[in-house]
């Protein structure tokens, strides 16, 4: 039987938090709109979206935003360079697609001897337990 691979961890300087931008950008995002309906007209609604953020009081311009969204680009560009740095990441599909149908083949092969192991030993119990108390050799 061929050596199986180990199981690959997840690099340790890569975590959920560092794939999780959408919580940080919907922050970003509610307090532009906390600008939006401050610098609004007199009479506009001022109502919070349902279930949205809360922006904290704070507010932000279209011309703040670059420079908030900042923590959020490095986030990205760290959590990108990590999956990149994972294992077989640069196999092309086509690789991965021949793989999978090596280890199918594989298992079905498995099966397949798993099931002549059963009925052999199926017959062996029976040759065993018809013959009596017998032992030949």
């Amino acid at each position: 039987m061929a050596s199986e691979l180990p199981a690959l961890a997840l690099p340790s300087t890569l975590s959920p938090d560092d794939l999780d931008s959408l919580s940080e950008l919907s922050i970003v995002l509610a307090k532009v709109r906390a600008g939006l309906k401050a610098s609004a007209p007199t009479g506009a609604t001022t109502e919070a979206t349902p279930g949205g953020p809360s922006s904290g009081g704070q507010q932000l311009s279209f011309k703040d935003v670059p420079g908030a969204t900042d923590k959020l680009k490095h986030k990205l560009q760290h959590a990108r360079a990590q999956v990149r740095a994972l294992p077989d990441m640069d196999r092309s599909i086509d690789e991965q697609k021949a793989e999978i149908k090596e280890l199918e083949t594989r298992i079905e092969m498995q099966r397949a001897l798993l099931e002549k192991l059963r009925e052999n030993g199926m017959q062996f119990s029976k040759d065993a337990y018809a013959g009596g108390d017998k032992m030949e050799l």
